[in-house]
């Protein structure tokens, strides 16, 4: 109950202000530090296994063949070259859902995915990503800045770069359906 002249006090509130210790207050703090990071390898999770069950359901052979688990050839191959030492196979008809899970995640953090501020771009490009060739995304990905920023055609960095995500995540939070527009526009 709020008495007149109070505020409202969330449980977390109440927590941190219970504890006498002085080193108790500072363990509540570390583990209220360490919520978001928990969110983001959540949110990482939620997305890989999206993409690893819609894509293990599809019947159609087609796009079996092109995609298995989310994970195209030239991703696969990508993946191949950086970590020689796992011996993934050839191709992706051999590619099995555990290495599917393993070359998503190196995705994932090696375009800097979790840096991302806004969820609706996150998603948006993580889609994208999945669905296209990363030389098509790379190139999708600076028309849309370049769209977006007014930029000339001479600009580029790289897609996954510290300034592709900065500029991914340089617009006000009232612009970002802006942009999500400009992304929208991309076919897959």
């Amino acid at each position: 109950m709020v008495v007149a002249g109070q505020t409202a006090r969330t449980d977390i509130d109440f927590l941190y202000i219970s504890c006498n210790n002085k080193c108790m207050k500072k363990l509540v703090f570390v583990l209220l530090l360490l919520v978001p990071t928990v969110v983001i390898a959540d949110r990482r999770s939620d997305y890989i296994n999206k993409i690893l069950e819609y894509e293990n359901a599809q019947t159609d052979y087609n796009i079996a063949r092109i995609n298995a688990y989310g994970v195209n050839q030239e991703k696969l191959d990508i993946y191949r070259n950086s970590h020689p030492r796992y011996n993934f196979p050839a191709t992706i008809n051999e590619l099995n859902k555990k290495q599917a899970k393993q070359i998503l995640s190196y995705f994932w953090d090696n375009y800097r995915f979790n840096d991302y501020k806004y969820d609706e771009i996150q998603e948006k490009v993580w889609d994208i990503m999945i669905h296209i060739s990363m030389t098509e995304l790379d190139k999708k990905i600076n028309d849309a800045i370049r769209e977006y920023y007014k930029f000339n055609n001479n600009f580029y960095t790289p897609f996954g770069s510290v300034a592709s995500v900065s500029l991914l995540n340089g617009m006000q939070p009232k612009n970002v359906p802006d942009f999500y527009l400009i992304l929208d526009k991309i076919t897959y």
